[in-house]
């Protein structure tokens, strides 16, 4: 009899003396799901193989359109005359080149196509109907800056007439936290003294701010989407091309994966749910009923201006969806009772399948 008695106060002495520590834990739990929303949580990155296939199916650029430089190497064959060796020929710091008959010649500031034309009247002279192929063997003069977020940021050397999203590509490509724009700054080319031109270039598809920039804003989501492939402007040397980061939310507390989520990609409209949805989704614990809003105001000292929604009633459709902004943090903090309830439960059940092998 004193056996029986035994196990019973057992049975009802140990769920006693284990709540305290479920009620700790439980505190411990609701201190620990915040989150760091500094860390920003990679949602979508343009692939290799993506950027390859959005060049391929850009308009084609002519290479005979490149214009050559200080430093590029080139093959200047003419057909019939094996006695003009077909050898690799450097642009010199002049902007000339030397050929055999002809001399020195202008290369520099000077296109395939028009170095070709220009080698063609000159060789007339020797040759009753000249054939001249001009080809660059190595590109060192055109060179373009990327900044911003790209794997890769820095000095970008042009081999050929290049479009924009293989620039990227040769960058490294665009990184997760990288937003749906980017800026493309070219300078005017000189006017010597003369006045700048005052409007866009027709040629670049580039606007001008002042007097000595052209400025380009490209919408990286038509590029990819293909509903604008003439986007994919061709680059020039000197450019320099930003890549933006994306405008942020972060969600924070009871959800699957706290952290930063980019709102670019939703057109800037990103909604209290699909936040939620991107985070993973509010966890079984979540006070659905104390879901904050916390939005930055004017000025650096100011707080937050604190806004509380029902994030049960927004799933139930009796209250709307509420868009939000950048630099927005949508808090969802847990219920403790929740968390105690579930912890006592989980706690029950395994102290009543040990007392079942006990006995």
């Amino acid at each position: 009899m004193s056996k029986v008695l035994g196990k019973d106060s057992r049975s009802i002495i140990l769920p006693v003396l284990l709540t305290p520590v479920l009620f700790a834990s439980a505190v411990a739990q609701t201190t620990s799901t915040t989150g760091d929303p500094s860390t920003p949580v990679p949602q979508s990155q343009v692939t290799a193989d993506k950027l390859a296939a959005i060049e391929i199916a850009s308009q084609p650029v002519d290479k005979s359109a490149y214009v050559l430089g200080t430093g590029d190497q080139l093959s200047v064959r003419v057909f019939g005359a094996d006695d003009i060796p077909d050898r690799p020929i450097e642009v010199a710091s002049d902007g000339k080149i030397s050929l055999p008959m002809v001399g020195r010649v202008q290369a520099a500031g000077v296109s395939v196509r028009n170095l070709e034309s220009d080698l063609t009247t000159r060789y007339r002279t020797y040759f009753k109907d000249p054939q001249i192929s001009v080809t660059v063997t190595d590109y060192r003069s055109q060179t373009v800056t990327v900044v911003g977020a790209v794997n890769a940021p820095g000095v970008v050397q042009l081999r050929g007439p290049t479009r924009l999203m293989r620039v990227i590509s040769q960058a490294g490509g665009l990184k997760a936290e990288a937003g749906d724009k980017v800026l493309i700054t070219r300078r005017l080319p000189s006017t010597d003294g003369a006045a700048a031109p005052s409007s866009p270039s027709p040629a670049t598809g580039l606007t001008e701010p002042n007097a000595s920039f052209y400025l380009k804003e490209i919408s990286l989501v038509k590029i990819i989407d293909g509903t604008d492939p003439s986007a994919n402007l061709l680059i020039e040397a000197g450019d320099l091309i930003t890549v933006p980061r994306a405008k942020m939310v972060y969600v924070m507390g009871d959800v699957g994966r706290p952290g930063g989520y980019v709102l670019d990609g939703h057109s800037s409209n990103l909604t209290v749910l699909q936040a939620v949805a991107l985070a993973g989704g509010a966890n079984k614990t979540a006070a659905y009923g104390s879901t904050r809003i916390l939005r930055p105001a004017t000025g650096t000292n100011t707080p937050r201006a604190e806004t509380q929604i029902d994030l049960k009633k927004i799933l139930a459709s009796k209250s709307p969806d509420i868009p939000l902004h950048a630099d927005d943090i949508l808090y969802v903090p847990n219920s403790l009772t929740k968390v105690v309830t579930a912890r006592t439960i989980e706690t029950a059940v395994s102290i009543g399948t040990g007392l079942l092998i006990w006995k």
